[in-house]
């Protein structure tokens, strides 16, 4: 969510877009702007940019509201593009600000990319390879569905692999991507059940069904009521039949992951076992003097 300062940055910049749009429309196709209709609109004339050289100049003719003859001339059109330009990358900017405070990243894991990832052995470098292939084909991704696993012990590396592709694709893509964990999301639709609850079940898991991306951590590591189960069975089958992927995290070895959320869902996110990255080597959290390494969180 943007601050209140973002929130302003952004009206500005979305006011000055539509200056710039009726701007260009008067420099090319000569669209008058507002409140000039009766002017006197049949003058061109060559003039030159200093940057961009040439341009035909639209001029209109009018008076003020004194009475004095005054003229409104169109700019360069490859000035106003360029200016167009710099404000659809500050649009953008704040898009990427408002998506990534969206996504549910903690603090813990703030600094996690790609290039902070420490590759200890081959199954690490595997790894790392084949979440940069899911978030750079993001598109294809997107379009097929297609879901993954990160398994194996803890001090790995999975959330920081997790985070670092959600990252790549909310800044590459603009995607909606939210990273939460089996409490977390269960609570959610739990606490709609209250008498005074502010939002509908419904309306809950519609969310959580229509993300770009869901990344679900910590499956597994209690074992769900049959109540909770069937919350993360239904959202989980609810972005499989709309084409969506899901991400699952789980401390749990292959067959008891399987028990956990049933073969039918781990064949549906797993895509028969074929995306299911494993890491199973030792943590090496607490091994650099104490420090906190994020890399292999």
């Amino acid at each position: 969510m943007l601050n209140l300062n973002q929130l302003k940055e952004r009206e500005d910049l979305m006011a000055q877009q539509a200056k710039l749009g009726d701007e260009l429309a008067f420099a090319e196709v000569h669209t008058l702007p507002w409140g000039v209709g009766g002017w006197n609109s049949n003058h061109t004339s060559m003039a030159s940019c200093p940057e961009h050289g040439d341009y035909e100049r639209f001029t209109l003719v009018g008076k003020d509201f004194r009475g004095r003859e005054t003229f409104k001339h169109s700019r360069c059109p490859a000035c106003i593009r360029s200016e167009q330009a710099s404000v659809e990358s500050g649009l953008r900017e704040l898009r990427v600000s408002s998506l990534l405070d969206d996504a549910g990243i903690t603090r813990r894991f703030g600094d996690c990319e790609f290039d902070n990832y420490l590759e200890i052995n081959q199954e690490a470098s595997r790894n790392l390879a084949a979440c940069k292939r899911y978030a750079n084909n993001w598109p294809a991704v997107l379009e097929a569905g297609k879901s993954l696993v990160l398994t194996g012990s803890c001090g790995t590396g999975k959330n920081h692999l997790a985070v670092s592709l959600a990252k790549n694709i909310i800044r590459n893509h603009l995607a909606s991507v939210e990273l939460t964990d089996v409490m977390r999301l269960t609570r959610a639709v739990k606490s709609t059940w209250r008498h005074n609850a502010d939002t509908t079940e419904e309306s809950v898991l519609d969310h959580y069904a229509s993300l770009d991306l869901l990344i679900i951590d910590e499956v597994g590591v209690q074992f769900g009521s049959p109540t909770e189960m069937t919350i993360l069975h239904e959202i989980i089958n609810a972005r499989y039949e709309s084409v969506l992927p899901t991400i699952l995290i789980s401390n749990l070895p292959r067959e008891q992951l399987k028990e956990f959320i049933s073969d039918r869902i781990f064949d549906r996110v797993t895509d028969g076992g074929r995306n299911y990255l494993v890491f199973n080597w030792t943590s090496f959290r607490g091994n650099n003097g104490g420090m906190h390494d994020t890399s292999l969180a």
